[in-house]
């Protein structure tokens, strides 16, 4: 059901291919029969032989050589041309479901929630795509190797039924024995695959985290502790490949020597003791030779299935997981941002820490809205609820008097432009970094809104001096530009974007004087024209917002412009001013 459910009815398509194929295979096979006794078919007392001899007379094609060797000849190319199918369609299905898969799953990593993703180490998120849904694959297509072999091996056996069904029924008793024999492979094999996934994503997420921070890790020579770390899940990961691969090689190792063994005992007890012709003998033993080879190709791919299928079972379990864990959204959508976003009564908590109380809060169209406060005063988690990132515990968010709840959240994303205290950059030119891929350089609307951008956002001086301009590509995560210079291509992105409402998320706290000061004008430059909320413990920021409101351990604890908190000598505003020695 499971791989029907992946599939669907193109399983019963690759089942007839596989079928004719097979018949095709044994048919073929059987022929040799009266090939073999051609000089003593009129004294052939074979009810088989008799048929085939009936058949070729009745299409009018006479009892000859010749006519024996044709039909041999159409019928290994039917089954030719029906391998060539079933190997062919398998290829499109498979190629097609990873293909769709992939985009599910990246559908999946989008819609997931936030919390969800922040629990959740980004190892094993990086390896269902890069590593398990590829292990998926080859696992269905191993499947359909079991199923081919299934298919096959029935159709020898009633070839074998047809010729000597007596001696048939011996010879499957004893491969019964044989595959009962190594039945306790294929559960350790399974097992042994489940390991494997789990070692694949420890593996990717000490890898990631060591290309994350590869830097500090550099500057400071200390590779070596984390590598220590990540050696050992390497040797983990080596002992239980090597044994999957042992258990896989077994009963290929033992298919030509049990089959070879069995087969000479079988010639030889016929020929010998029972007196039959050697004719007969051979193509009973050249059936059985392909029975036992696909029997134990059977048991081989069967192991091989079960090493890898625990691609199969991550994909089944994170599919669970992720439908579990899908972000709920509203129906309604928006388009604009007409007058006021307002937090009622908002209380959020991360287990049992409470990090936002009666948070109530309104963000009017086209003001500036300073959040401040100390490290760890719930300014980050009040914008994780503010983008619908989070949902509150108690309380609501309401954009122009409707519910959050109520509305497509994506809808809302879109009024919203975000730039963090660490600058989001892609391995990319300056250029696609503003516009994120929407529009081609070279036409000249589209270069005409990314230099309006970046004037605006103060990078157009600094993009133009570079070697290729806006084509420069920037490196990995901005790495041949500044801190400065990077936070202020994020600012020209979400100029570029043109939303209704800009946040600031600590946009400044780690750049220096001048990079701080053309910030901080890129920032001033939208007063008036847009919402912004600038959320910050870096108090000269705020400094020309509208309104102000100042968090302590999870709560306003006062409100009002800078010049009203600051004159308040009794205020926390007032204190936090002063540490920073800010004066109004």
């Amino acid at each position: 059901m499971v791989f029907y459910g992946y599939f669907g009815k193109w399983l019963y398509v690759l089942c007839f291919l596989l079928l004719f194929g097979a018949m095709c295979d044994s048919f073929g096979i059987m022929m040799l029969l009266p090939i073999l006794n051609f000089n003593k078919l009129e004294d052939s007392n074979n009810y088989y032989t008799e048929i085939l001899c009936k058949t070729l007379e009745s299409l009018g094609l006479g009892v000859s050589l010749t006519s024996l060797l044709f039909v041999i000849f159409i019928i290994f190319s039917l089954k030719g041309c029906f391998m060539f199918l079933q190997k062919g369609f398998l290829a499109y299905i498979l190629c097609g479901f990873e293909k769709r898969i992939k985009i599910d799953f990246c559908h999946k990593y989008e819609s997931m929630k936030y919390g969800y993703f922040v629990d959740t180490k980004i190892g094993y998120l990086n390896n269902i795509v890069t590593t398990e849904i590829a292990r998926a694959m080859n696992c269905l297509n191993t499947y359909v190797e079991v199923l081919a072999n299934i298919i096959f091996v029935t159709i020898y056996i009633l070839a074998a039924f047809f010729i000597n069904f007596k001696l048939t029924v011996i010879v499957l008793f004893v491969c019964s024995l044989l595959f009962v024999a190594m039945k306790s492979l294929a559960r350790i094999s399974k097992n042994m695959s489940v390991l494997i996934s789990e070692n694949n994503a420890e593996t990717q997420s000490v890898l990631l985290q060591i290309i994350g921070n590869f830097k500090y890790l550099k500057a400071t020579n200390s590779f070596k502790r984390i590598f220590d770390q990540l050696f050992v899940i390497i040797e983990s990961g080596r002992k239980y490949n090597f044994k999957g691969r042992v258990l896989v090689a077994i009963p290929l190792s033992i298919i030509d020597p049990i089959s070879v063994l069995l087969l000479s005992g079988l010639i030889y007890y016929n020929v010998e003791y029972k007196g039959e012709s050697l004719s007969s003998v051979l193509i009973l033993s050249l059936i059985f030779y392909r029975l036992f080879s696909r029997a134990f190709s059977f048991q081989a791919f069967w192991q091989k299935f079960n090493s890898l299928v625990g691609g199969i079972e991550v994909l089944r379990k994170a599919t669970k997981v992720f439908d579990i864990q899908k972000e709920h959204t509203g129906k309604l959508k928006i388009e604009k941002f007409e007058k006021i976003i307002e937090l009622k009564g908002i209380s959020f908590s991360f287990s049992s820490k409470q990090v936002l109380s009666d948070i109530n809060m309104t963000i009017p169209k086209n003001k500036s809205i300073g959040i401040v406060g100390e490290s760890g005063a719930g300014k980050t988690t009040l914008f994780d609820i503010f983008t619908g990132l989070l949902v509150p515990q108690s309380g609501t968010v309401c954009i122009d008097g409707i519910d959050y709840r109520e509305i497509d959240i994506s809808a809302i994303r879109n009024l919203i432009g975000y730039v963090t205290q660490d600058a989001i950059i892609f391995n990319d030119s300056f250029a696609n970094n503003i516009t994120l891929w929407k529009c081609n350089f070279n036409d000249y609307r589209c270069r005409e809104k990314i230099e309006n951008a970046s004037i605006m956002a103060n990078c157009d001086t600094f993009i133009k001096e570079t070697s290729m301009g806006y084509e420069t590509e920037v490196g990995d995560r901005g790495i041949r530009v500044s801190g400065g210079q990077k936070q202020r291509i994020s600012i020209a992105r979400e100029i570029y974007r043109n939303p209704d409402i800009m946040i600031f998320d600590e946009a400044t706290s780690a750049l220096d004087s001048e990079s701080e000061d053309f910030v901080q004008k890129s920032i001033n430059a939208m007063k008036g024209q847009r919402t912004v909320v600038i959320i910050a413990h870096r108090l000269s920021t705020v400094k020309k917002c509208d309104y102000i409101y100042v968090l302590k351990n999870g709560r306003i604890v006062e409100e009002g412009n800078f010049q009203e908190l600051c004159s308040n000598t009794n205020s926390h505003f007032f204190r936090m001013c002063e540490a920073q020695n800010l004066q109004n």
